[in-house]
């Protein structure tokens, strides 16, 4: 039965009515939770089209009505990771050193989304060549939040909250490549007690850095 013909039914019975709209956007979402999921577990190499309409439970051409190619629906997946990521990170770009306990919060929110944490870890490993058609997309990002990071904390060192000799470009890559390779091990060994482990790394990133 199509949404159409549900819609109509709803009318004819005096059921309540069933938004399309809402409708829809429950079922982008349950393909979005299902390619998260086997992407997390197989990669995007090993998992196609038909799998991820079977996992969220609507036919391969329901699938393609909302997303229409792999391609899309990847992207799909990594723009609801990064929107997550970004309410967190960035709903205050003025936190100065603070943004050190902001990134270490995030780490708190791995295993309650270790799939999206899981997915995002295989793309990345899957398009580091030049040719991985994700390969743009995910260099970028890195880039956006390498400059993000190192813009709140050269405002930081403005107000003369950070040391004047801080590199500050620098040190956001450090951060950078200090989380991704938290990230990594936590998914190699879930029982890591990484929440704590950030903890520690940013209090001791603030004394170091501070004026």
């Amino acid at each position: 039965m199509t949404d159409q013909d549900q819609l109509q039914g709803a009318r004819v019975t005096g059921a309540p009515k069933i938004s399309l709209s809402a409708k829809g956007k429950a079922r982008r979402e349950l393909i979005v939770d299902a390619a998260t999921r086997l992407v997390a577990r197989n990669g995007s190499r090993g998992t196609n089209l038909a799998e991820i309409a079977a996992e969220a439970g609507v036919s391969q051409s329901g699938l393609l009505y909302h997303y229409s190619s792999k391609e899309a629906l990847l992207h799909a997946v990594l723009d609801r990771r990064d929107d997550a990521e970004d309410e967190i990170l960035w709903h205050d770009t003025d936190v100065g050193l603070g943004i050190l306990d902001v990134i270490a919060h995030n780490v708190t929110r791995w295993a309650s989304h270790s799939h999206s944490v899981g997915m995002h870890t295989v793309l990345v490993v899957e398009n580091l060549g030049d040719d991985g058609v994700l390969h743009p997309r995910l260099a970028g990002r890195y880039h956006v939040t390498v400059d993000r990071v190192a813009a709140v904390l050269a405002a930081a060192q403005d107000r003369a909250e950070i040391r004047a000799d801080v590199d500050t470009r620098l040190k956001a890559i450090e951060i950078i490549a200090f989380i991704n390779g938290l990230e990594t091990a936590w998914l190699l060994d879930p029982e890591l007690p990484v929440a704590a482990a950030a903890m520690e790394w940013a209090a001791h990133q603030r004394l170091a850095m501070a004026a």
